[in-house]
């Protein structure tokens, strides 16, 4: 029987996770610097070893209010086929495994967003399996190209 590997993570009161082969590592809070003309769900940008990574805001991408920042804020690092990018999540927890039977695919009518790959049942409820693709939808991946493209790629602290 086939497994499902995820990284559990919490955000605005709700339980989701991404699955591992899409971490790359978690970070601890990084200072952010916001990127003109950005998508409203790409909080900044982070400068990690000299590479720039877009963080996303998640909760707005859902809809829900975000999270305040704090210091203790763990930030999951992830890889798209697209690209790199962190979220900025309230905890992380450790990786877990499901079995396929409790696994609800997204295509399944039961699971209402085509924002997840999926929902888990687990002993504490509905673990909400984010799909890396959909983090940002098409306009926000275009969006967030121009506004990247626009800085050529050279960005600082000070903007």
């Amino acid at each position: 029987m086939e497994a499902y590997s995820v990284l559990p993570f919490t955000l605005s009161g709700h339980r989701l996770a991404v699955p591992v082969q899409n971490v790359l590592k978690v970070l601890p809070a990084l200072l952010s610097t916001p990127l003109p003309g950005a998508p409203d769900t790409v909080s900044g940008l982070v400068n990690v070893r000299g590479q720039l990574l877009p963080v996303i805001d998640l909760a707005r991408r859902f809809g829900w209010d975000s999270p305040q920042q704090s210091l203790w804020q763990p930030f999951v690092w992830l890889k798209s086929s697209r690209r790199e990018l962190l979220l900025a999540v309230q905890s992380v927890e450790p990786v877990c495994s499901y079995q396929a039977a409790d696994f609800s695919p997204a295509s399944d009518p039961r699971v209402p967003s085509a924002m997840l790959r999926g929902v888990v049942r687990t002993a504490d409820g509905m673990l909400l399996i984010q799909d890396v693709e959909k983090v940002l939808s098409a306009a926000d991946e275009e969006c967030l190209a121009n506004a990247l493209a626009e800085h050529g790629g050279t960005f600082d602290e000070n903007g």
